[in-house]
């Protein structure tokens, strides 16, 4: 009987624990069915074809299939730029827990679905931390998932960007359980939210993060300072810490190979001196990390009152009712002709050289943030303010010079990155927490329209203020206008070309004029709930409600113009267009040599910034964020001479075929008959004095005789007088991404050039001589060079790198603190709750 009570108690508390879940699964059960409403063709099997994917798919195809046979990723590729680590392009990390969990989640559902719910999960848990109710967190939830940012992320293919955006509230939720004493909860929650953001693999989003973590940090440390609560202080610096510290662990070998590869980077230090005068060479060049197409311009801001306030896309289609389209047919123009024209008009008149979207956060979202700092008691309102503030001028960029600079100059880590607007996705996250926070007020404490008509007038007017002045300082003129206008003139005369400019002014104004009536609509409705609310004719959970679905159908309409059906795309046509090889593919696929480079100039995005051919072939160019600063250093200064290719460049990198267009713009592949193999022996050796010296020195000379090699490796030639030789041999024997080897027979020494990228020499990439580790050095510039000695040698280069080694060890031993801290944290928290004390307070 006693054990038929106990089970009874068992169950009663079971069915308890459980039913206080239900909220939270029916909510993410919300999300699921929101997310497939959105993206509703997924259902049909249908997925959208995101370009930055192809690109990284294309650039992953070698060691995915190396991992496919060996079991090993390899971590480096000679897929791109000659050869690169594979660090930030595929790799597999068995011992990181986080990044399994992390996988796992976004597994369950396709793109884009799984983004959109890991979006509003993460925002939900902040939200549930702040005690917001469930209502209002889960529409706070979709709220913050579509932001019309995150959908350009989308469009183009940053799921990276998404995936760190995602998890990054769930990281603030941790930091505010912790400062606010509920320590089991902010332990567990930063600990897990930390491990996913690292796996999001988004250093720069993580990065911003921290401001907003930083700000949140400094004013819990005033607070508990002024109340003399230097415990309470201390303590949740250490849970922080450490909670940091292990989900950053689980994460460990990526973290550790992050920081040795960047230094190699294009954001790291150039041995070069020349040129460097813009900042440190450490670092990204500042006239590239602050150029216009990276920036947000000060008038672009007025996009978080209406989406088009600057024109909106570079390619909007306005269809038949657009003047543009009047006015052609009007001038003889054919109906289907200028139909094509205005599906893709150029809306956008904003300083950016294209843009596919506007940055727009969603007008009853603003409008309740700026509510918020006039009517919330919580201090956090302060600090999403301040951030908010702060994210503005960083995603200014070059329009805002003074601090950018000193930023991009003297703040730890600010110059390693580029494209700064990208920090308007944290913006969003500021402000759908702010406005949350300001509903939050208004129903929490039944506020009555005398509390808050002062408030709202205040409120309404600075935003009516803002969108009167921003629009009275636009004129509608794009400065692409004026080539336009000498393109069409050209084409079809000056009068069709001034009548095309007048046209498309019309068609701008249209737009910009249509939002912002849009907008003060959405105010007006807001406002309308917050009376209707605050003078007791509807009940709370109503007016949350309203509020919700309008604010979702605001920002949800808009993304729509982005992201649409149009937009997926049948499986099979995504494959046959990304992943179908050219007859010139096929062509040089019946190669068997393997290991040579294919330069491709057939493609339109230009060789340095196509990853495509990598699909099939061992590219000289590609596409990555982080390549290495060598190559692009290279590029910038041998590759092309006087505007044509430099061969002999090429050569000395083996570049066995060219991609090129035929008479019907067809790719056709040539064979390059002066390609130099995977290694040769050299007649002679000029040393230099410098890097600078070196790299001109590859400019102008011919690789099949003479190296080139920097002073500081004499020592491994050993005063070697070279003496040439027409019987010696070397040829490689067995091709991996990570292990080559090769085969030499000399008579005497030689020194023997490889088509391979130097890369930390002697460190990551070893060498050994019968199998004896023999020290390499680097030659023109970019390759490997060692001295052979005579005789008939087996020559071996592994990548070795001990960031790989020891860093799956930390994964391990962090996983396992990790699991702990997350199950033992939401354990103890539950226990807590659970408990009589607690039930009673």
């Amino acid at each position: 009987m006693k054990t038929t009570i106990e089970d009874l108690i068992f169950i009663i508390f079971q069915y308890k624990m459980f039913k206080k879940f239900i909220p939270t699964i029916l909510a993410i059960v919300g999300f699921v069915v929101i997310s497939f409403l959105y993206a509703s063709p997924l259902l049909q099997g249908k997925r959208l074809g995101l370009h930055d994917i192809q690109m990284a798919s294309a650039a992953a195809k070698e060691l995915n299939d190396f991992h496919k046979q060996t079991g090993d990723w390899g971590w480096w590729t000679n897929s791109m730029f000659g050869g690169m680590p594979s660090y930030m392009i595929v790799g597999g990390y068995p011992n990181s827990w986080s990044s399994w969990i992390g996988a796992t989640l976004l597994d369950v559902f396709p793109v884009p679905a799984n983004i959109f719910i890991a979006l509003m999960i993460g925002f939900y848990v902040l939200m549930r931390v702040l005690n917001v109710n469930r209502w209002l967190s889960f529409f706070g939830a979709v709220a913050y998932a579509f932001g019309s940012y995150n959908m350009l992320f989308l469009e183009a293919g940053h799921i990276s960007k998404n995936i760190a955006v995602a998890f990054a509230p769930g990281v603030l939720a941790g930091f505010i359980a912790v400062f606010r004493g509920r320590y089991w909860l902010g332990v567990a929650i930063t600990t897990l939210f930390m491990g996913l953001e690292i796996y999001a693999n988004h250093p720069q989003i993580t990065y911003y993060l921290f401001f907003l973590l930083g700000f949140y940090t400094i004013f819990e440390t005033f607070l508990h300072v002024k109340k003399g609560n230097f415990s309470g202080l201390l303590k949740a610096y250490g849970i922080i810490l450490i909670a940091l510290t292990i989900g950053v662990g689980t994460r460990g070998m990526y973290i550790w190979n992050t920081l040795v590869y960047s230094k190699e980077t294009t954001r790291g230090r150039s041995e070069l001196t020349l040129g460097n005068v813009n900042g440190s060479s450490d670092g990204l060049d500042r006239d590239y990390a602050f150029g216009t197409n990276y920036a947000f311009s000060k008038t672009e801001t007025l996009t978080l009152l209406a989406p088009n306030f600057v024109g909106g896309s570079s390619n909007g289609n306005l269809g038949t009712s657009s003047e543009t389209y009047k006015m052609m047919v009007g001038k003889g123009v054919d109906p289907a002709t200028a139909q094509n024209f205005s599906s893709s008009l150029p809306l956008y008149f904003g300083p950016q050289g294209y843009t596919s979207g506007a940055n727009y956060s969603g007008i009853i979202v603003l409008f309740f943030f700026v509510l918020a700092m006039f009517i919330v008691k919580d201090g956090l309102k302060y600090v999403l303010l301040a951030t908010s503030v702060i994210y503005l001028f960083i995603a200014w960029g070059a329009y805002f010079t003074g601090f950018n600079f000193f930023m991009f100059e003297y703040f730890p880590y600010f110059n390693k990155f580029r494209d700064s607007k990208m920090i308007l996705t944290l913006l969003h996250l500021c402000l759908v927490a702010g406005s949350m926070l300001g509903i939050k007020q208004i129903v929490d404490n039944n506020l009555s329209f005398k509390d808050i008509k002062k408030p709202l007038i205040y409120s309404l007017g600075s935003i009516a203020v803002f969108i009167i002045i921003g629009y009275s300082l636009i004129d509608f003129h794009s400065p692409t206008d004026d080539g336009m206008v000498k393109s069409m003139a050209q084409a079809n005369g000056q009068d069709f070309a001034n009548s095309y400019l007048s046209a498309i002014i019309a068609d701008r104004q249209s737009v910009v004029l249509s939002d912002i009536f849009r907008s003060l609509f959405l105010l007006a409705a807001a406002a309308g709930l917050i009376w209707a609310f605050t003078t007791q004719k509807i009940k709370a959970n109503v007016f949350v409600i309203v509020i919700g679905v309008l604010a979702a159908l605001d920002l949800i309409l808009v993304d729509k113009r982005y992201v649409n059906n149009e937009d997926f795309k049948p499986k099979s046509a995504i494959i046959t267009q990304s992943y179908t090889p050219s007859p010139a593919d096929e062509q040089i696929l019946q190669d068997k040599d393997p290991d040579f480079r294919v330069l491709d100039l057939h493609t339109d995005q230009g060789f340095w910034s196509d990853a495509q051919i990598s699909y099939f072939h061992k590219s000289v160019g590609g596409y990555h964020g982080a390549k290495l600063k060598r190559m692009q250093e290279l590029y910038e200064n041998a590759m092309i001479k006087d505007g044509r290719l430099n061969l002999p460049v090429f050569n000395m990198l083996n570049t066995k075929y060219f991609i090129t267009s035929g008479q019907n713009g067809e790719p056709v592949a040539q064979r390059n008959p002066d390609a130099l193999g995977n290694a040769w022996f050299v007649n002679e050796i000029k040393v230099v004095k410098n890097a600078d010296e070196e790299l001109k020195s590859v400019a102008n000379f011919n690789p099949k005789t003479v190296a080139f090699v920097d002073q500081r490796y004499n020592s491994y030639l050993n005063g070697q007088s070279l003496k040439q030789d027409t019987t010696a041999t070397i040829r490689l024997t067995d091709y991996k991404p990570n292990a080559l080897s090769y085969e030499s027979n000399s008579p005497s020494n030689q020194v023997a050039v490889f088509s391979e990228v130097y890369y930390r020499g002697n460190e990551d990439w070893k060498s050994y001589v019968d199998g004896v580790e023999t020290p390499h050095f680097r030659a023109n510039y970019v390759l490997r060079a060692m001295v052979v000695p005579a005789g008939k040698h087996k020559i071996e280069f592994k990548f070795q790198p001990k960031s790989v080694v020891i860093g799956t060890k930390i994964d391990l031993f962090s996983s396992i603190i990790f699991v702990l801290l997350v199950v033992g944290g939401l354990v103890m928290e539950f226990r807590t709750n659970a408990s009589p004390d607690k039930s009673k307070k």
